[in-house]
């Protein structure tokens, strides 16, 4: 019996059919719903805009996508001269840098908002080596746009447009080289959030994030890559008030209730809670970062950097 169930989980486990139907009907976190949602969804949109612009080019955020780059390069790849699809490029995190390491690169990003802050950010020196595309990459035709096999490296960090196998398979074809695809690698840590839900006596489900599907179904398609798992997490102390102001959002955001009587009772509880009018907690996750092999699928060697 025991040999039965055995051959029952090895047949699950490397049978790909069942890996596409589990990555289509995975749990997935609800995505704001203008007319749902307790809060201006456009508004709100507007502040993380802005808010994940200036982290992204304070030293911690220019720290963070250097140690990202860092570890691509430390898988063999050298930026100097590539061409590179930077899918959801935002305000130019990775744009940016990628033209300053000497690529050529096209940035896909839909929206206006972050395209005007890129554009904003891009330095004079760097425009020419930066075609910005404002369109949603899903809906592209890379056959219209002849982009199959263009790009030497396709790239795409956090990027929401990745929640579709088809979108990461059109992403696929862009490259002939590399592909780098990052997502979260496990549920979405809060701790004020986890404070909250013991308030409010809700017990949410496990969602363990989209890399292990993905990791799981490339294997089984037989590409090959290089992947690491990171958890990241930060501290932060905000305001009293911008907290409660951000409440409807946050509670939204991890699915929580936002009914009147939840709101009045999670605004007690902080209140109640954090009487030196500042909010204490640790906000952050596990994240995948993989990096796919299109070309000599072979191990890299780097050479050790020495120093003097």
């Amino acid at each position: 019996m025991d040999s039965e169930n055995n051959l029952l989980d090895t047949d699950l486990l490397f049978n790909l059919s069942v890996w596409e139907e589990a990555w289509k009907n995975r749990p997935r976190s609800p995505k704001y719903k203008k007319k749902s949602a307790p809060f201006n969804t456009e508004e709100a949109f507007e502040r993380w805009a802005r808010d994940y612009h200036a982290q992204s080019f304070t030293e911690e955020g220019k720290q963070r996508s250097e140690r990202i780059m860092g570890w691509i390069e430390n898988q063999g790849v050298e930026f100097a001269g590539l061409s590179i699809l930077d899918i959801g490029a935002a305000s130019g995190i990775f744009t940016i840098p990628f033209a300053e390491k000497g690529a050529s690169v096209t940035a896909v990003e839909p929206y206006e908002l972050l395209v005007s802050l890129m554009k904003e950010t891009i330095p004079s020196s760097l425009k020419s080596n930066i075609e910005i595309i404002k369109e949603r990459f899903e809906e592209i035709s890379i056959q219209d746009k002849g982009w199959e096999k263009k790009y030497d490296f396709a790239f795409a960090s956090m990027c929401p447009a990745m929640s579709d196998w088809e979108t990461i398979e059109q992403a696929i074809k862009c490259a002939r080289k590399y592909v780098y695809i990052s997502t979260m690698a496990g549920q979405r840590e809060h701790t004020l959030m986890d404070e909250l839900k013991h308030v409010l006596g809700i017990s949410t489900s496990y969602k363990a994030g989209d890399m292990g599907y993905i990791q799981q179904l490339l294997y089984l398609k037989g590409y090959s890559y290089t992947m690491i798992i990171t958890r990241e997490i930060n501290s932060f102390e905000i305001p009293l008030e911008e907290v409660i102001e951000k409440l409807p959002e946050w509670l939204n955001t991890y699915e929580l209730p936002t009914d009147e009587d939840s709101l009045r009772l999670a605004e007690k509880y902080i209140r109640d809670t954090y009487k030196d009018s500042t909010v204490t907690f640790s906000r952050g996750a596990r994240f995948g970062k993989i990096l796919i092999q299109l070309e000599q699928p072979n191990m890299k060697k780097v050479q050790a950097k020495h120093t003097r």
